[in-house]
């Protein structure tokens, strides 16, 4: 006896809105012709359908992604470092509470234990042809960066991996998929490791593009690229032994391309209407006056300043790439901040000698560092140039290339000194920002449900009614 299963599945979205109208718009259509044939589908995703640096994601506090999700048909969805990194743990709890779709996640729970708010670890979805699919997630825990920022608990993913697979197994699942955000290289490498456990690995977070399904050690893996561009499809052919188990007979996946030419959903472009019209009224908030246009280097020099701030720090340090650009002159709205500053960094507290910031203000003026194009780690656009760096509260003098006479509030910078440094958390890592000298670096403390951008909102609201002048 043959079953036959279609698998429909999406990744990382992040908040592509004009793409995401057309891509539900191919999967509604698809889903009719299998229910027209009586044909037996799942639809899930793989997470990072959020993107807290987009607007509209941000002002609706991803609401507006709960009702996409629900409207699209979702079965169910993985979680990605985009639901759990810029939300708040507060907020993370509240839309899995509310999301009609189950949000999946297994190797990463709450400090006592107990699951997130309303994830599940697990869950079993019954096809119209009776195949019994049992379906769990697990993210990229980034090491132990959720459970000093949210408070969460690491669970071993290759463990937890195993039990819930058993667990599913022996709930009656039919069928095991796996739908990982932990990326492609990673799901190889645990492929190795779950074979006889997990059927199917659904992929995301590395935004791989998997025309066809990657076999290693006889377990499928797919993935459909990023940003709306595809729809996945995965048919399965399963075998009905005499014991009732069901094993995967043949397979042919393939990766549908959504064209800029495919109407939009309607249904999805009122949900899209109704978001903007938010964001709209979030962001027409005014933050304060200038009279004078602000260029690219003021607005860096001005979010230093606002991180010096934030901590009472003695230095304040902010990178080119924490921006995209200037503000016009009059008033200014969270919609020029948050049009100028898309990267999704928190803000920190930092130690650091006076020798290596002196070394820092030199590094700045290097083109080879300053170019450097920045990938991931919360920047956007990915690719954008670290830059040169704004200081704040400390001055030096720069002659035919040589510094000197470098003071910290007034005072002489003294090289075997430890200085307070409130930056970006890309200035904790060399790796990250490319100046070498933020390796001798301490961290004393992290903004653990704040961004620099909320810091900078934040300031330039203490600045409203000034005037301020370049």
């Amino acid at each position: 006896m043959n079953k036959k299963l279609t698998i429909l599945h999406t990744n990382d979205l992040h908040a592509s809105y004009d793409a995401a109208l057309r891509q539900t718009a191919y999967i509604k259509k698809r889903v009719r012709e299998m229910k027209d044939n009586g044909e037996s589908f799942l639809l899930v995703d793989g997470g990072d359908h959020m993107d807290m640096s987009v607007n509209e994601c941000l002002a609706t506090q991803g609401k507006m992604h709960l009702d996409m999700l629900a409207e699209t048909g979702y079965h169910a969805m993985s979680v990605g470092n985009n639901e759990l990194l810029r939300s708040t743990p507060e907020l993370i709890r509240k839309l899995s509470l509310q999301s009609s779709v189950p949000w999946l996640l297994s190797n990463l729970v709450e400090g006592d234990g107990s699951l997130i708010g309303g994830m599940k670890e697990s869950l079993i979805v019954t096809a119209t042809s009776g195949i019994r699919i049992g379906l769990f997630g697990a993210t990229d825990q980034f090491e132990d960066l959720y459970e000093n920022k949210h408070g969460f608990k690491n669970l071993d993913t290759l463990n937890v991996i195993k039990k819930t697979a058993s667990r599913l197994k022996e709930d009656g699942a039919d069928l095991i998929l796996f739908l990982s955000h932990l990326g492609f290289g990673a799901d190889k490498e645990m492929a190795k490791e779950i074979n006889g456990c997990v059927d199917i690995i659904i992929g995301a977070h590395s935004h791989t593009v998997l025309e066809s399904p990657v076999i290693e050690s006889d377990v499928p893996i797919v993935q459909a690229g990023s940003h709306g561009i595809y729809v996945g499809e995965l048919s399965l052919s399963l075998n009905i032994d005499n014991e009732g188990r069901h094993i995967i007979d043949s397979f042919e996946g393939k990766l549908v391309e959504i064209s800029p030419d495919f109407e939009p959903d309607p249904a999805m472009e009122y949900i899209l209407e109704t978001g903007r019209k938010e964001t709209e009224q979030f962001l027409s908030e005014v933050l304060f006056t200038t009279s004078e246009s602000l260029s690219h280097a003021d607005v860096i020099q001005l979010m230093a300043d606002s991180l010096r701030n934030r901590w009472n720090a003695e230095i304040g340090i902010m990178y080119g790439g924490g921006a995209v650009g200037g503000m016009e002159a009059g008033d200014v709205t969270k919609a020029s901040v948050m049009n100028a500053c898309k990267s999704m960094h928190s803000p920190v507290l930092m130690e650091l000698q006076g020798k290596h910031i002196s070394r820092l203000i030199e590094d700045s003026f290097r083109d080879e560092i300053t170019s450097k194009p920045v990938y991931g780690n919360g920047f956007r656009p990915h690719g954008i140039p670290i830059g040169t760096l704004a200081f704040s509260g400390v001055t030096w003098e720069n002659t035919a290339g040589v510094i000197s006479n470098i003071k910290v509030n007034g005072m002489d910078l003294e090289e075997e000194r430890l200085y307070t440094i409130g930056t970006g958390s890309p200035m904790l890592y060399e790796e990250v920002c490319g100046y070498s000298s933020v390796k001798e670096n301490r961290l004393i403390d992290l903004g653990k449900n704040e961004m620099v951008k909320d810091v900078f909102l934040e300031y330039l609201k203490s600045l409203l009614h000034r005037s301020v002048t370049t």
